[in-house]
């Protein structure tokens, strides 16, 4: 046999064992259980039920879990009506969508006994193109399937013909298949972290060009607007001046215009003498490199500092700051400038799994990933009116979100969170859910959750039950537990946030 022969095998039969499938003209139906037994997270498996229709329409799409006895339940249900779920129990966690005509449900299991010994079916219901309505369902588990109460099978098949496949049983008569078994096993898991890290690589490679390529425009229309200005300045003081010595000129006897004309002649060496340095200077202005290093740096962090052209202030700036912290970061450029970074998280090298403690002081470092602390914020926004904004990026496109006003009330309080009205490029408002809730962390539960979302969800927040926004989530991880956003029908997982505050401008006509 030779190694193509030997590897097309294994790719077969690991495909039988990880998971069951149905197919037909109209309808295609997955459900794959692997084992993944990640000690870090306790879990042990992961179950993804998948349902595309090609001529069919889905109308739900429901995973239930069954148990040797034959007792049944429900895990978690999507459907037209709900087209997104979630469901955070104490050993099963996940999710689920469905879309048009196609829909899933995603599983991680964190329960010996939901990996080794229970069964877990995905039921799928579905319309024809007539109008004509049926079911199908698919199973996997560690053995012979038990046997199952549905009622439909007659009627689905009769509907729509759905071949199904069960689970192959674990044991062989030959020696050598397990081993084979999880050889191809480990093929597939290679093979998919191998895709996983492409896509990361593909997608940080992608932001950083998307970053450069921002900034350096950035730098160079403030360049070019600098040195038409110095330009036009230059031009209507060289104009004026030609004036004046025409009109001194014209006023002059023959006696004195020898010394005006040597005068001239002094003018015009200095006139050569600025245009070099104009070019001079363009040249350095247009230079990135030289235009950084020549940055000055600001001494205090304000509203409309960006739009000084007279200042070459870097996009961010370290200052001392005479508040409740002794330095801040400062962003100098985004809508004109002046906000005070409280969250920015760029490089995923510190952890913001913290106790309420870290949360109250603070965390990071200002030249990296950090958190400026809960107390800091509530003097902040309680001394003055602040405004909000939040700059984030997904899949390689940049997007913010303002709020009018935003204030944190005191420890006494869970400094809770009280936000002002949303403008921005999101197209769904996801902190509005975390209006007027109180800060949660995994060791001071404040939420409304039975449980606690701050230990389920791995983070910390100002969480309801449990959240819409998540930004201070694991770095890099999928789904409700990652830093993401939810657009009003699935979420969106960031690689990039930053929170700021500002002071807000006050109408004085009121």
């Amino acid at each position: 046999m030779d190694i193509g022969t030997f590897l097309g095998f294994v790719s077969v039969f690991v495909f039988f064992l990880s998971g069951s499938s149905a197919h037909s003209r109209g309808l295609e139906l997955t459900l794959e259980n692997e084992r993944i037994f990640v000690a870090k997270d306790d879990l042990c498996g992961q179950l993804t039920c998948r349902a595309k229709g090609n001529s069919v329409s889905i109308n739900s799409v429901a995973l239930t879990k069954v148990n040797a006895a034959g007792k049944s339940g429900n895990l978690l249900t999507v459907s037209e009506s709900k087209p997104e779920g979630e469901v955070l129990l104490d050993n099963i966690h996940g999710n689920g969508s469905l879309e048009k005509n196609f829909a899933f449900i995603r599983m991680e299991l964190s329960e010996s006994a939901s990996c080794e010994s229970d069964y877990f079916t995905c039921k799928v219901t579905f319309a024809l193109e007539s109008g004509q309505t049926g079911t199908s369902f698919i199973m996997t588990g560690p053995g012979e399937p038990v046997n199952l109460q549905t009622g439909t099978q007659t009627d689905r098949e009769q509907v729509v013909n759905v071949s199904r496949s069960g689970p192959t049983s674990f044991k062989s008569a030959n020696p050598y298949t397990s081993e084979i078994w999880f050889l191809g096993n480990k093929i597939t898991r290679v093979e998919g972290k191998f895709e996983t890290l492409s896509d990361r690589l593909d997608r940080k490679m992608s932001e950083n060009v998307d970053a450069i390529r921002k900034r350096t425009g950035t730098l160079e229309n403030t360049v070019l607007e600098r040195v038409a200005s110095v330009e036009t300045d230059f031009s209507a003081r060289a104009s004026r001046l030609e004036d004046r010595v025409s009109s001194i000129m014209l006023s002059q006897s023959s006696e004195t215009r020898p010394g005006v004309t040597q005068a001239l002649n002094g003018l015009e060496e200095k006139l050569k003498y600025m245009t070099s340095s104009l070019a001079t200077m363009n040249e350095t202005l247009t230079t990135p490199d030289k235009g950084y290093r020549g940055a000055e740096q600001p001494q205090t962090c304000e509203r409309g500092m960006g739009f000084d052209i007279t200042k070459q202030y870097a996009s961010y700036a370290i200052m001392a700051h005479n508040g409740p912290k002794e330095e801040i970061l400062c962003d100098t450029h985004t809508d004109g400038g002046g906000w005070i970074v409280i969250q920015r998280r760029a490089k995923g090298d510190v952890d913001f799994y913290r106790d309420w403690t870290s949360y109250r002081e603070g965390f990071g470092s200002l030249t990296g990933d950090f958190w400026i602390g809960n107390e800091a914020l509530h003097k902040l926004t309680d001394a003055h009116p602040y405004e909000l904004r939040i700059d984030t990026r997904h899949k390689g496109k940049e997007l913010f979100a303002e709020y009018s006003s935003f204030r944190i009330t005191g420890e006494a309080d869970n400094y809770r969170a009280l936000i002002g009205s949303f403008t921005g490029t999101f197209g769904h408002d996801s902190m509005a859910y975390s209006n007027n809730r109180p800060f949660s962390t995994f060791d001071r539960d404040n939420d409304a959750n039975p449980s606690s979302c701050a230990i389920s969800h791995h983070g910390a927040w100002w969480y309801g039950s449990c959240h819409h926004s998540h930004l201070n989530g694991v770095w890099g991880a999928q789904g409700g537990t990652g830093p993401n956003w939810y657009n009003g029908k699935s979420w969106m997982n960031l690689y990039f946030t930053e929170m700021k505050i500002r002071r807000a401008e006050i109408n004085k006509n009121l």
